[in-house]
């Protein structure tokens, strides 16, 4: 006669005692929670993967972009502005200052072609003083409200170290589209 499994089982737990009888308690409730935290890691990684094959399908059917570079640059420069925006250009970075708090001194102001290209440089270079929070902010809303312009160099110094006045060198290049 063969012993059943409840034998066998009995069995074993007597005669390893109740660290088996533990260890058999925590593999039951484990089980349940391995396969139910293994569903939402496979549920994860099939919408990573689908996710990631509506990625790849987009990237091939989007044109190449060598294809209609040409057309792409003269809408960017049909974009600029012409060369009588740069007093405006200058007028804005002006009041907003003055909104700041940002004293501005006398800088220098160049106009500059662009070799090989349709573009003009308005090169812009003004000294700057005022706190450095109210300088930040200058800059920002200068670099917001014109779309064409760029900050090329900022240099800050102070008199002592725990002084709230900075003194700034700022360069701006003001794009513009040639005549």
């Amino acid at each position: 006669m063969k012993p059943s499994p409840w034998t066998h089982l009995r069995f074993a737990l007597h005669r390893h005692g109740w660290p088996a009888l533990l260890g058999l308690l925590l593999m039951a409730l484990a089980w349940p929670l391995a396969h139910w935290g293994a569903d939402g890691a496979r549920a994860q990684a099939e919408a990573a993967r689908m996710a990631q094959a509506a990625q790849r399908e987009q990237l091939a059917r989007q044109p190449d972009p060598g294809a209609d570079q040409a057309s792409r640059l003269a809408e960017f420069q049909r974009q600029l502005p012409d060369a009588a925006a740069a007093l405006e250009a200058v007028q804005v970075i002006h009041r907003s200052a003055a909104e700041h708090g940002v004293a501005l001194a006398t800088g220098e102001y160049r106009l500059l072609r662009e070799g090989g290209t349709r573009l003009q440089r308005y090169q812009i270079t003004l000294p700057a003083d005022g706190a450095y929070p109210a300088l930040r902010a200058w800059m920002a809303d200068v670099l917001n409200t014109l779309p064409t312009i760029a900050l090329d160099e900022l240099s800050l110094s102070r008199d002592a170290v725990g002084a709230t006045q900075v003194e700034a060198r700022v360069r701006w290049s003001f794009y513009l589209r040639a005549p």
